[in-house]
């Protein structure tokens, strides 16, 4: 298997705003059919199996396909493109910011931005309704067949290596957590035998349409144990330790009134035998992550959530540790081996 970086980086690359994410479907389901041969991307999702035998029961590994972006709203008559956002982003970055509109083709722009001394009060951070991507154009005419409303709009920035075994890259939320299942997947893939039924879901719309995604997953294969891979808030600077976690130091485990508290303590036990490192994540009420949805399979379903501590979330420059990418893998890999026993 290629290196952890190289599959995040490429995952990474394969834009997917939410409802639109099929590019990095298919990235997903090439990077897992070596070790999940029937995986395929049908009804929005990615799912694959490892292990189908009636008789066990069925654990989910579920991670987001989605990623944060912008849509069209309208063209203004000088050739100026307003947007609207599509999950939550932080105005106050914006501005200034490179994107790629993707258009008829991918086409190359900017968010406008006024010169600092022509700002005043409240427009140092616009409303979403006054922000603007320039293109180039002079007029709405020139761009007539290259731009419509609806169009998808991201983040231009690249992936790069950081000191160590960080990175950094726009979507690592939730990328990261495909990767992180990918990797599990290789080494469950070659378990001698497992107690379980693996189910791999990679869903869509986690960031902006209730959880969809992991709505219909669930609902189709009607797991006994979903495990929900997604990022948490990694400690940068001046936050509060109790609030974020430490990037490096090991996934953060969930404990929450939606989880099932019997797989968030066999999680633990799992990562206290294996010597893998992990952190504590409280959630009193819900969790905001799939897991929440998860929770609700029709057919009644213990979720818990394994998180990766990421630095600048719904940024163009989010951080992650690969070390905690890998340790997340070793810890779904080792708890299907122990699952249901």
């Amino acid at each position: 298997m290629n290196s952890l970086y190289e599959i995040t980086k490429e995952l990474c690359t394969a834009r997917g705003v939410s409802g639109r994410e099929r590019a990095c479907a298919e990235t997903a389901v090439r990077l897992l059919k070596p070790f999940a041969p029937d995986a395929e991307y049908r009804g929005g999702n990615v799912i694959a199996h490892i292990g189908r035998n009636p008789q066990k029961p069925v654990l989910m590994l579920c991670a987001h396909l989605d990623q944060v972006g912008f849509l069209v709203t309208d063209i203004t008559p000088d050739g100026f493109l307003r947007i609207g956002a599509v999950g939550g982003i932080d105005r106050r970055l914006l501005l200034g910011q490179a994107v790629t509109v993707m258009g008829s083709e991918p086409m190359q722009g900017v968010i406008s931005i006024l010169p600092p001394h022509l700002l005043q009060g409240e427009q140092a951070v616009p409303e979403f309704g006054s922000l603007c991507v320039d293109l180039g154009f002079a007029d709405a005419e020139s761009l007539s067949g290259k731009v419509q409303r609806g169009d998808a709009v991201y983040f231009d920035a690249p992936c790069r290596q950081l000191n160590g075994s960080r990175m950094t890259a726009p979507a690592l939320d939730d990328r990261c957590g495909i990767a992180a299942v990918i990797a599990a997947a290789e080494q469950i893939s070659k378990a001698p035998a497992l107690p379980c039924n693996v189910v791999i879901a990679f869903v869509n719309q986690e960031e902006r349409s209730g959880h969809r995604g992991a709505k219909t997953a669930a609902f189709a294969e009607r797991p006994d144990y979903a495990i929900a891979v997604d990022v948490t808030f990694g400690t940068a600077h001046g936050e509060s330790p109790q609030e974020t976690f430490q990037l490096g130091s090991g996934p953060a485990i969930g404990i929450s009134s939606v989880l099932d508290q019997q797989l968030s303590d066999a999680l633990i036990g799992t990562a206290e035998s294996e010597k893998i490192p992990y952190q504590l994540e409280i959630m009193p009420e819900s969790t905001g992550t799939d897991a929440d949805m998860l929770a609700l399979s029709p057919s009644g379903c213990a979720a818990g959530t394994v998180s990766i501590p990421l630095r600048y979330m719904h940024t163009p420059a989010e951080v992650i540790d690969l070390g905690d990418v890998q340790q997340t893998a070793r810890l779904l890999a080792a708890y299907a081996g122990r699952c249901g026993k």
